[in-house]
């Protein structure tokens, strides 16, 4: 018999010899296993696909939540355009469709050199991983964080309850109050995210909230991303309401008072979304697959395999762009990243050379209700630079806001969700 990661599991590691393999029995292997970790839009789209392109490999996917919630377009959910069941989703059709077995269960620890996922129900191993965790907001920078500037200052940067505090805090704020958002330097999760929110913030209060405005404490240098559109938008659509502040990362914060403060100012708001600075999970560092000193896990992107374990698979925020090439930090990288990790898993396991792999994005943001604007590319894998790059005459951005784009957003994210998770 070939003696796999997962029949290996004992004696191993450190780590395992002295929890319980509760999970191995709860989910016994029937043949080849991958074990995904997370979820979201990387973890859901490797796990579907991994099944598609081989039934006969066993997928369990590991996640906490019990639902879906989407955070592209949860910005949608703040501004009040749609609400927060529009964006929460089953993962039945997972189980059902495809094979997947699904644990619904705290992710404790991943035991690399094992091949396998400790959880708060046990242990799971498989003779590859794909990790797709997110990432970790970073408050160290910020002083006065605390248990009680958590729950004044919502991020909202992870799907789920945080969409609905804020929106239900926006809803709260009186006729003339002022909202403060802080965004924080870049490479972040979505890069167009925090403009299209204070967007639909601003379109919120001209609608309902007279003479509210909006203070944006940005600590980059300008717009990151669709920056002529959003700032048309904003000097024709919101004159006055939108206070945009570039080159004011956050420093400190009060929540008794509910203030922001940079190096140069204060504002006190009724209504302050803090978006912290972001990097690689804990998860993912203390397994041992991010350098000391690094921000992002580094992955070789011909199959997203990490560059420290070769047989783990590293996609979504979490990954290093200076190892990937110039792509964004989005929900249709994920998804893109999922695919080409799934190719290779199952390339691997039948002892097969993966094919080369490309990225696909296209990222919507509304400027208003109504209108919106886009920015999308092909990316294709260069051995020489063994990055991904800009397929030439593939990008390419919206020359105007424009109402179509708005109807496509939405037809997207419905079309992707399904993808996903159909």
């Amino acid at each position: 018999m070939t003696l796999t990661r997962r029949h290996m599991l004992v004696g191993g590691a450190a780590l395992l010899s002295a929890l319980p393999v509760r999970a191995e029995r709860i989910l016994p292997a029937t043949g080849p296993r991958v074990v995904v970790v997370g979820g979201g839009w990387g973890g859901l789209t490797a796990a579907k696909y991994i099944r598609l392109l081989d039934p006969g490999i066993e997928v369990v996917l590991i996640e906490r939540r019990t639902q879906f919630h989407s955070c592209p377009v949860s910005n949608w959910v703040i501004g009040h355009l749609r609400t927060i069941d529009d964006i929460t989703h089953a993962y039945d059709a997972l189980a059902k469709r495809h094979g997947v077995r699904l644990l619904h269960a705290e992710v404790e620890a991943v035991d690399v050199d094992a091949g396998a996922v400790v959880t708060s129900d046990g242990v799971v191993a498989g003779d590859r991983l794909v990790l797709s965790p997110g990432v970790a907001f970073d408050y160290a920078g910020i002083a006065g964080w605390d248990a009680a500037a958590a729950t004044r200052f919502p991020a909202a940067w992870s799907p789920g309850p945080e969409t609905a505090v804020l929106r239900a805090q926006l809803a709260e704020i009186p006729d003339g109050g002022r909202v403060a958002l802080s965004i924080p330097p870049s490479p972040y999760r979505c890069p167009p995210g925090p403009y299209e929110r204070i967007s639909l913030i601003a379109a919120y209060l001209k609608q309902h909230r007279p003479g509210a405005t909006i203070t944006v404490l940005d600590a980059n240098q300008k717009i990151v991303s669709k920056g002529k559109i959003f700032k048309a938008a904003w000097d024709e659509l919101y004159p006055g309401i939108i206070d945009y502040r570039p080159d004011s990362p956050l420093v400190q914060v009060d929540a008794a008072t509910g203030t922001l403060s940079t190096d140069f100012d204060d504002v006190t708001a009724d209504v302050a979304n803090v978006i912290p600075p972001q990097r690689t999970p804990a998860l993912l560092r203390d397994a041992g697959l991010v350098p000391d000193g690094a921000t992002w896990a580094p992955v070789d992107p011909y199959g997203f395999t990490s560059t420290l374990a070769p047989h783990v698979h590293i996609i979504g925020d979490a990954t290093d762009q200076t190892t990937v090439g110039k792509v964004p930090k989005s929900g249709f990288i994920a998804n893109s990243m999922g695919k080409v990790a799934a190719r290779a898993a199952v390339a691997a396991l039948s002892g097969r050379e993966a094919p080369p792999p490309s990225l696909i994005n296209t990222c919507y943001s509304l400027v208003s209700q109504d209108e919106g604007a886009s920015v999308g590319a092909v990316y294709s894998y260069d051995p020489e630079t063994k990055r991904l790059q800009v397929r030439p005459g593939s990008s390419g951005v919206s020359s105007q806001r424009s109402a179509a784009v708005a109807l496509q957003a939405w037809d997207w994210a419905r079309a992707i969700w399904q993808d996903m998770l159909g």
